[in-house]
């Protein structure tokens, strides 16, 4: 088992540590020297039974002893700084291999799992298996060596008596190997309520403004509170279930200590074995007995850390969206070509043979009711999602498909509905895409993107730091920033997901104005909730039902009455819609 969980281990984080080979060596010396000292008292007690033990010979016994005390702290010292080490490492290698993992994955994956769910199992789960192999590895090495050298050690003794301390090992084995699937199945609930617990802080923590706006706070708090009983009692049942069963294995292993003393007294009184043999196999099978216990415990910690193991290792077979190993030809043109592209989620279709191009250094609007398939269009463009065959999206007459995922994304910023802010200073949000740019550069932007003024209003300036998801900032001003972004990053396809649906009237004049600047020499697509601000598009797709029900200039697609001119009439109305006057007779004071 012991050889599976390391390869388990090993094959996630991506390679192999020498360290954590070096360090069970040190484990097993370790036991070496903790076994010396038995011989060293054998010969010691005959010694001193049959009166021929000096002062000289206790002087060298005792240093005998000393010495194998200080090589043993040695070689445990090597043991545990080898396997801490290689166990942090590994585990950090396999933590950054699952981060960059899931950004590989498509965007369904996450809408079918909960961020704390995924949280859990890149911190709980992964720091349980740092926490069992860092202080569980050399104690299950050791305590599975020792009793092994001490019992083949003493068949020389005596091999009856050996044979019986050996035996011992096996049989509570056996025991303990009955004892592990219940244990693994309550823990596997443990993993799964931690899971449950962390999803449930997370929505928690992120919505409790709304919440409390709602009044419907006590609802999901009762939600979080029954998922940390839930966890409290999987913890109780994965303590107390598998106790019987332990309590059998402790009962086996003390059993062997009581059959050598039985076995040894009934040979001695026969006069099969010295008195001396005998009492040295007493006191050398107590240690032995405590070690054999705590190889037991050892064994079910390396199975709860397989298990934990087993929930990253599932994470990582998710299958990513593919990458054409061959090498793309270079990309010469910034055209953007959607053909016969058809896409649904599960069982909803969502696009049906959409085919539409997007010019270079031209400015192209989406436009549509809701749920007609803008956004998806775009998000396929970005290859957030992975692009059902036979349909394709080609930028400049490359497949994205045969697009490695760094040199695609390098060709495209976007700037979402949704800002997403992280926690850090406003000057490394806008580094986000652009880790390398000065602080001129990063200024520059920031002024093109109508965000420099009132950044340099906040306390620190750009070095302010913003809380998660930036929530000491208006909708405005984290759109701005957001825009800053993409405007530092400069890349030649920008798509802007209805920057501006859900500011004012003043912030999105600015955010307009914003975008004018992030657009000029690009290949732009932007979804459009309001019309007006695309009137001056060169060219405007209007999607209905997932297809594409017309294209043309804004003057050409009111001319032709369809879906477009529906849509740019109904907001048209709206804009004179007032509040009506309150009905019935007026209230008096």
């Amino acid at each position: 088992m012991l050889r599976k969980v390391f390869m388990l281990g090993e094959r996630l984080a991506g390679r192999e540590d020498a360290r954590l080979r070096r360090g069970l060596l040190f484990a097993f010396a370790e036991a070496l020297m903790v076994a010396a000292p038995y011989a060293l008292v054998l010969f010691f007690v005959r010694e001193a039974l049959e009166r021929r033990l000096s002062m000289h010979l206790t002087w060298w016994l005792t240093a005998g002893i000393a010495l194998s005390v200080l090589l043993r702290l040695v070689f445990s010292g090597g043991a545990m700084s080898n396997i801490f080490i290689a166990t942090h490492a590994l585990m950090g290698q396999a933590r950054i291999r699952a981060a960059d993992h899931l950004r590989r994955l498509p965007m369904g994956f996450f809408t079918q799992r909960r961020s704390g769910e995924l949280a859990g199992v890149l911190t709980t789960d992964v720091a349980l298996v740092e926490d069992v192999w860092s202080h569980t590895l050399g104690i299950f090495t050791s305590s599975f060596v020792l009793p092994m050298l001490v019992g083949l050690g003493l068949c020389f003794l005596d091999w009856r008596l050996g044979l019986i301390i050996l035996a011992a090992l096996p049989v509570a084995l056996i025991v303990l190997a009955a004892t592990t699937p219940l244990f693994v199945r309550v823990f596997e609930a443990v993993l799964e309520a931690a899971a449950d617990v962390n999803a449930r802080v997370v929505e928690y923590v992120q919505g409790i403004a709304v919440l409390r706006a709602f009044g419907r706070h006590g609802e999901v708090y009762q939600r979080f509170v029954k998922a940390m009983e839930r966890l409290r009692d999987a913890l109780i049942r994965a303590e107390v279930l598998p106790s019987p069963l332990l309590a059998v294995f402790g009962f086996v292993v003390e059993v062997s200590f009581v059959a050598v003393a039985y076995a040894g007294s009934a040979l001695a009184l026969r006069g099969s074995i010295q008195p001396e043999a005998l009492l040295v196999f007493l006191v050398v099978t107590v240690g032995v007995v405590r070690q054999v216990a705590d190889l037991g415990v050892a064994l079910l910690l390396l199975r709860a850390s397989q298990r934990a193991l087993g929930r990253v290792d599932r994470l990582l077979a998710e299958r990513p969206l593919a990458e054409s190993l061959a090498k793309a030809a270079p990309i010469r043109t910034f055209d953007v070509e959607v053909d016969a592209v058809s896409f649904a989620y599960e069982d909803e279709a969502v696009l049906d043979g959409v085919s539409v191009r997007f010019p270079a250094r031209s400015l192209t609007a989406l436009v549509g009711a809701s749920g007609s398939g803008k956004s998806t269009l775009v998000h396929l463009v970005a290859r957030l999602w992975d692009i059902p065959r036979p349909g394709a999206v080609r930028i400049g007459g490359v497949d994205i498909r045969d697009i490695p995922f760094e040199e695609l994304h390098q060709h495209i910023a976007m700037v979402f509905q949704d800002v997403v802010l992280f926690s850090g200073t406003i000057l490394e949000n806008l580094r986000v895409g652009r880790p390398d740019a000065s602080r001129e550069e990063v200024e520059r932007a920031a002024k093109a993107a109508r965000a420099h003024d009132f950044i340099t209003a906040l306390p620190n300036g750009y070095d302010t730091v913003l809380g998660e998801g930036g929530g000491t900032l208006s909708g405005g001003e984290r759109q701005r920033l957001s825009i800053a972004r993409a405007i530092l990053k400069d890349a030649p396809i920008v798509l802007l997901d209805e920057a501006t649906a859900s500011v004012d009237a003043s912030a999105e004049a600015e955010i307009q104005r914003a975008i004018d600047e992030l657009v000029k020499q690009k290949t732009v697509v932007v979804i459009a909730h309001r019309l007006r601000t695309v009137r001056r598009a060169h060219h405007i797709v209007v999607l209905d039902k997932g297809r594409v029900a017309e294209s043309g200039k804004h003057e050409e697609l009111l001319t032709k009455r369809g879906v477009y001119a529906t849509l740019w009439q109904e907001q048209e109305r709206a804009k004179g819609w007032r509040l009506a006057a309150p009905v019935g007779p007026r209230a008096t004071s």
